[in-house]
């Protein structure tokens, strides 16, 4: 569902996916959840759900590798861009324009994402509503604050999976 919303809606916001899915650590039964939960299915790869993790880093790889400043990741990237678009007139493969994309939407991503998920900003009544679990990343009342963030910056379909108890 999230894909086909980004297919038909896009984003409000062109420095963060239309699609996001948020995984909650918990104590679960066992049941794994797959990344085919959140695919794009036959539709442009650029619609598919992307993941964010509890972690340092909430989406992974999108930070630039030591030595490299953003001056030099949008360098490569512009090459990146021509050698595809080289390759694209040679194959017409429409896959290659949503890599392309992927691409661009990461470098973009680079700067909004730190933003959007720092929780040390919210208000104490905020975190009142949500419970002081809500400051542990990787709980699910952590992940459903980052939803509210997300959804408030103009992310169109969040998708949260917890593997737990329920939260409390």
């Amino acid at each position: 569902m999230g894909s086909w919303l980004s297919y038909g809606l896009g984003s409000e916001n062109k420095n963060l996916p239309a699609f996001c899915v948020l995984l909650s650590k918990g104590k679960g039964n066992g049941q794994g959840v797959y990344s085919k939960l959140w695919t794009n299915g036959f539709l442009d790869s650029v619609h598919q759900g992307v993941q964010f993790s509890s972690g340092e880093n909430p989406v992974l790889y999108l930070n630039n590798p030591d030595g490299i400043d953003k001056g030099d990741r949008r360098a490569m990237l512009d090459k990146l861009a021509a050698l595809n678009e080289e390759s694209n007139k040679s194959f017409e493969d429409p896959e290659m324009t949503s890599k392309i994309q992927q691409y661009e939407m990461a470098y973009r991503m680079q700067t909004a994402v730190p933003e959007v998920t720092d929780l040390s900003n919210e208000p104490e009544d905020i975190i009142k509503l949500y419970g002081a679990e809500c400051m542990v990343p990787g709980t699910y009342a952590a992940n459903c604050l980052l939803a509210r963030k997300l959804s408030e910056s103009g992310v169109r379909f969040i998708q949260l999976y917890h593997q737990g108890l329920g939260w409390t």
